[in-house]
């Protein structure tokens, strides 16, 4: 008997312990990146998970579920025309599929803009790739060498076109990415606070595996100020990168510093504006705090016109992005090797860089100029007849 009550005792015991390191378990399950913090705070971890872990691949649909011209003087706001518009705003969709891998600095992007009503498709694709290493990028020309006979000849091979040596100096691209999760997370932390959400779980959390839903709403306004904060940000890293040259010693401005400043200026004139143009975006993250999709809508109200659009980005396969294109030299044609047509031919004079002897031609001129001087004399001699 004494022996049966131990070996039930014992076997109480080890139950209870199971049971203790199952609720352990749980406990420490539960113990997600994401849990505690505020929606704003959680929001933030999020974004900063996605970029420093940007290594993945991506779907993205982008388009317009209704478009409208409201200037009443205009002729597009005509009730046929009105309506046409709306229907190829409606019929037009952009769909970019790719992958980041952002460690090995390589990004593939596939864009594909389509046209699609009933009984009737026409699609366009045009695949890149940018390579940082040698800042380059490379496009696959087929959908437009029916118009270049001269692309034809090159027919399956992607036109690689090199940014010159001396501006990609000017570009701190590393020092850039590194410091994009502090000024993504400045950016984040001065937006309003009631602009972010949990949400309850739709269909499509549980379709894609998302443990959690928040929602960011912004005014045109934040949305904005929460842009051009992230653009500072950038422009202040780039002016810090910058290298005192002896040729240009009151440089104060590098080029990347410059087109950041550019986009800033763009930024700012924006033209929409009110507080009815919002977007708001529904972030969908896995329990570990994965990014797993983004989806946005944007409605537009300007003076001109007013409209809804989507942007919906799903992400996959992070730490493992696949690349739909593994290029390598024999697939590849540099764009000074091209045989372009005469009005393709000098495009890569307009970048600055390898060809800032072009001015040449003019300095030649000068020796003409001055061996036409001396002709000027008999005009004086023949004034000075005249007046005898």
């Amino acid at each position: 008997m004494d022996i049966n009550r131990t070996l039930t005792t014992m076997t109480r015991m080890k139950l209870a312990a199971a049971a203790a390191l199952s609720s352990l378990a749980l406990l420490a399950g539960c113990a997600t990146p994401l849990a505690g913090k505020t929606p704003d705070e959680a929001t933030r971890k999020v974004m900063l998970q996605n970029w420093q872990n940007a290594s993945y691949n991506f779907d993205a649909q982008i388009g317009f579920d209704k478009l409208v011209f409201t200037d009443r003087d205009s002729k597009l706001a005509q009730p046929d025309i009105a309506d046409t518009i709306d229907q190829v705003g409606r019929a037009v969709r952009v769909n970019v599929s790719g992958a980041v891998d952002a460690p090995n600095g390589r990004v593939e992007a596939i864009p594909e803009l389509r046209f699609e009503r009933r009984n009737l498709l026409a699609s366009i694709k045009v695949p890149l790739q940018f390579h940082a290493q040698d800042m380059s990028l490379l496009v696959d020309p087929s959908a437009v060498d029916l118009f270049l006979p001269s692309l034809r000849k090159q027919s399956g091979k992607f036109i690689r076109a090199k940014l010159p040596a001396e501006m990609a100096s000017q570009i701190p691209l590393k020092a850039m990415y590194q410091a994009m999760p502090r000024i993504i997370d400045d950016a984040y932390a001065q937006a309003d606070k009631q602009a972010f959400s949990f949400q309850p779980l739709d269909a499509y959390a549980g379709e894609i595996g998302a443990h959690y839903k928040l929602r960011m709403d912004l005014s045109r306004e934040q949305e904005q100020k929460l842009t051009l904060q992230m653009l500072e940000g950038l422009a202040k890293v780039a002016h810090e990168q910058i290298k005192p040259s002896a040729d240009k010693p009151g440089e104060d401005k590098s080029g990347a510093e410059a087109m950041i400043r550019l986009v800033q200026g763009l930024v700012k004139l924006d033209p929409v504006s009110g507080d009815k143009s919002r977007t708001v975006s529904d972030i969908y993250a896995s329990r570990g705090g994965d990014l797993l999709a983004l989806r946005q809508k944007v409605h537009i109200e300007a003076p001109e016109f007013s409209g809804d659009a989507y942007v919906n980005v799903r992400y996959s396969h992070y730490g493992k992005p696949q690349f739909v294109y593994q290029l390598s030299e024999n697939d590849i044609v540099d764009f000074d090797k091209l045989d372009l047509p005469d009005w393709l031919k000098d495009t890569d004079k307009l970048l600055p860089g390898e060809h800032a002897e072009a001015p040449a031609p003019a300095a030649a001129a000068e020796p003409q100029a001055q061996a036409a001087q001396p002709q000027a004399k008999p005009k004086k001699k023949r004034k000075a007849r005249r007046a005898q």
